[in-house]
């Protein structure tokens, strides 16, 4: 693995390069940036760079045929770490850092990077989700931090600032991520067999808000279903608020997951609908043809509004807008049922009152 396995972050790749040519090379970073935009990938090839032996710690490359090099590629290099919150728990275990109860201190994180390295300059260890942190494992990591053990450096990696201790945060060396380019989101949803189509990874990754994390989430074929359900509510002239509430509020609860998660995904179903009236407004004004799923649907609704002109396009645009407003009410913890109750009985006033005063 190399920087040219990794999409985008070419500015953080010579920001690093660059410190490190000039001896700033620190004892702790934190890479902070949203979710599925490569960090941890990041992370990995940072570590293997600095591992590799054909090249120099300035160069920050990795050759991919040294033994460091071979042993990080086969997960097997004995002085480095990868950790991270463990699949169905809401916070990082202070066992992470310590240990079991009968074995504290003796294993661990902090046990593992306090030892000598075994095969070259240093150890390395990366620990992922660290905004998940409770507060004993916060403080374990802080006295790592204060004191870190020599020739070891560890990497945080964080999608949550706000949850990071500032005392954390001072003692390590910041490198901000920025979301990927929906452009490298399709490639790479393509790349790994997610989406099937060009056109679907194309419309997955244009509401990805660079992340290809979101984008897989948005490729559930749950999901999709209920999307295409959505688009076809909204197509008609005459849409029913009290049936599509209920069919939509229902469709979340079946895709499970706890309060946020379903609090997420009634955010989708709403970012849905913008997508869809955004797709409508694009086509009547000659910008666009509709493409991905749900093309057909959007098609339909626009012709309703070919003939009304200008007035067409503003009724698309009123509709998206009151679209943007009930995400915002998701977003201030109003319940998602009230959200969707209220969101399609405006939509399917505002569409009644519309087109028949146009008739």
């Amino acid at each position: 693995m190399n920087w040219d396995d990794l999409r985008g972050h070419r500015d953080q790749i010579e920001m690093l390069r660059r410190s490190i040519a000039r001896g700033r090379q620190a004892h702790a970073y934190l890479f902070a940036g949203s979710p599925g935009i490569g960090k941890a990938r990041f992370a990995r090839i940072f570590a293997q760079s600095l591992f590799c032996e054909k090249h120099e710690d300035t160069e920050l490359l990795a050759c991919g045929d040294c033994s460091p090099c071979r042993q990080m590629n086969a997960g097997s290099h004995p002085d480095y770490f990868a950790i991270g919150c463990p699949e169905g728990k809401n916070e990082i275990p202070v066992s992470v850092f310590y240990g079991e109860k009968e074995r504290r201190g003796q294993e661990g994180l902090i046990h593992d990077l306090s030892l000598r390295p075994m095969a070259g300059a240093r150890r390395i260890a990366v620990l992922d989700d660290a905004n998940r942190m409770n507060e004993e494992g916060a403080n374990a990591m802080l006295k790592t931090l204060e004191e870190p053990p020599p020739n070891s450096m560890l990497i945080l990696i964080a999608e949550n600032l706000d949850a990071m201790l500032p005392t954390i945060r001072s003692r390590c060396q910041l490198v901000r991520f920025s979301p990927l380019a929906a452009n490298d989101v399709a490639d790479l949803l393509i790349e790994n067999e997610i989406a099937s189509t060009p056109e679907e990874a194309s419309a997955a990754a244009g509401m990805s808000e660079g992340s290809l994390h979101t984008a897989s989430q948005l490729l559930n074929p749950a999901l999709r279903t209920l999307r295409l359900s959505l688009y076809d509510a909204l197509a008609t002239a005459d849409l029913r608020p009290i049936d599509v509430a209920k069919a939509m509020t229902s469709g979340i609860d079946e895709l499970g997951g706890d309060t946020n998660e379903q609090r997420r995904n009634a955010g989708w179903l709403i970012r849905f609908a913008q997508e869809f009236y955004r797709q409508v407004v694009l086509l009547l004004s000659g910008d666009s043809t509709p493409a991905g799923p749900g093309s057909d649907v959007v098609s339909r609704f626009a012709s309703l509004l070919t003939n009304r002109g200008a007035k067409g396009i503003e009724l698309a645009m009123e509709l998206f807008d009151r679209c943007v407003l009930a995400e915002d009410h998701i977003s201030w913890n109003v319940a998602p049922a009230k959200t969707m109750d209220s969101l399609f009985d405006d939509l399917a006033r505002t569409t009644r009152t519309r087109l028949r005063a146009a008739r």
